[in-house]
């Protein structure tokens, strides 16, 4: 996840997700309308066959993976998927050193898998230009996207579109949007070259697309509704311009950012968006589900943006799973719509059919893992829940209350977590005290003792 500025003196955040559809050129690699973002940064995970099975039930079109593994590319063979897959950001300049390097790459990652596993998109790396730490790669990226295509009309497999997902720090400005413009440090050492390969080869660029960070990092001058597609009116005006979504003003700032350069006409794919159910300020299940059925449901209907109207925008949601092995903050954790048991995190209907927008949410409740036994971490988390945290209710578990007994530590810790977290979820209270506790769907409730929902 990365940060840029929404108004220049306002850092927006910007990282994975997405729906798909379709400006002319890009409507032969991508033609359904919605895609998911599989990531399997995560310990707990269905195999790939599973994955495959709850994504065709879903109806999903497409799905990026962040790799080219081999058992998720054979799961995705003959399932009708299309597929887009990755060159890792740490066989860039091996890519880019030698077209060698670049044909072996092909000839182990794609060759082998299709056509029974549908590839339509192969990105090189994944918000390269946002990661400081690999600065020195940034010049081989595009050279690494030309020896791919290379490679791959070498094996006569010049339809799979090469690109490389782009994250909104990449703008060097993009308030007010018609101000959009890169970096100078890449605009036209890097991003210009790009923008020419995609036009030369008709691929499309790839944008990672977050308001929520945009909209967290500022809650006070950016509205809630504005960031989940629910203004009714215009809410920023840009000379004749006017923008009801936080979205569409953060896409025509990178589509004028890329005119600038002289290529405003490629088209563009939202390869992430999304929002998160906890772990940061306003990241909930009501707010995930709002923005990700208004975004499919704008997605399927062919909505542009105000400076493409009418034109379909490919857009990838993310993400498919909740990945407990990432770093970084609780809220890089909590993008998924479904739990790794396939129950949906919230309902979401990827295909636009249904007109309601009414959120159904599934419930969760806060409980100790069944594999905690230190009693000091316990007792920690209890004691903050009911005494520091002074929101937990924990008067059900003294003596003689309904949910005293069994008078075990980690019964009335759970019961402590979960009436913490139910009061805090919505303000990004998480369900975690050190390791200790995670979220389940079944209800925890016994005999006289009810946990609470909210």
């Amino acid at each position: 996840m990365v940060i840029t500025g929404y108004p220049s003196s306002w850092r927006i955040a910007v990282i994975s997700i997405c729906t798909i559809m379709i400006a002319e050129r890009v409507t032969d690699a991508l033609t359904p309308q919605v895609g998911i973002n599989y990531g399997r940064v995560a310990d707990n995970l269905p195999s790939p066959d599973k994955v495959v099975s709850l994504i065709k039930n879903l109806q999903i079109g497409f799905v990026k993976i962040y790799d080219a593994n081999s058992q998720v590319l054979n799961a995705l063979a003959n399932s009708g998927l299309q597929v887009s897959v990755m060159v890792s950001n740490d066989q860039i300049s091996s890519i880019a050193s030698s077209q060698t390097n670049s044909d072996n790459w092909v000839e182990k990652n794609i060759v082998p898998y299709y056509p029974a596993t549908q590839i339509t998109t192969l990105a090189v790396g994944n918000e390269v230009l946002s990661d400081t730490s690999i600065k020195s790669v940034w010049a081989q990226l595009v050279p690494a996207m030309e020896n791919i295509h290379s490679s791959l009309v070498r094996k006569n497999l010049n339809k799979i579109q090469v690109t490389s997902p782009v994250a909104s720090d990449a703008l060097g400005n993009s308030y007010p949007p018609s101000s959009g413009k890169f970096r100078d440090d890449i605009a036209t050492s890097i991003i210009k070259p790009m923008l020419s390969f995609l036009s030369r080869t008709n691929s499309a660029f790839f944008a990672n697309i977050y308001p929520y960070f945009a909209w967290a990092n500022n809650p006070q001058q950016i509205s809630l509704e504005y960031a989940i597609f629910g203004s009714s009116s215009a809410v920023v005006t840009d000379g004749s311009t006017q923008y009801t979504s936080l979205l569409d003003a953060m896409l025509d700032a990178t589509i004028v950012a890329m005119k600038n350069l002289g290529y405003g006409d490629v088209d563009i794919v939202i390869s992430e968006t999304g929002w998160p159910t906890q772990g940061g300020t306003g990241a909930n299940v009501k707010n995930a589900a709002l923005y990700n059925k208004r975004m499919v449901g704008r997605a399927t209907a062919g909505v542009g943006t105000p400076l493409r109207p009418n034109s379909a925008i490919p857009t990838f949601i993310f993400a498919l799973f909740n990945e407990d092995q990432k770093p970084g903050a609780a809220t890089e954790h909590n993008w998924g719509v479904l739990y790794p048991n396939g129950s949906p995190v919230y309902a979401l209907d990827f295909t636009g059919q249904r007109s309601s927008v009414s959120v159904l949410i599934q419930k969760q409740w806060c409980v100790v893992k069944s594999d905690v036994t230190d009693g000091q971490l316990l007792q920690r988390g209890l004691d903050y829940a009911c005494g520091t945290g002074n929101v937990g209710d924990c008067e059900a578990i003294q003596p003689g209350a309904s949910c005293y007994d069994p008078n075990t530590l980690s019964a009335h810790a759970s019961y402590a977590f979960n009436s913490y977290w139910q009061q805090q979820k919505a303000s990004g209270g998480t369900c975690d005290f050190g390791g200790a506790a995670k979220l389940t769907t079944v209800d925890p409730s016994h005999d006289s003792c009810t946990f609470p929902f909210q």
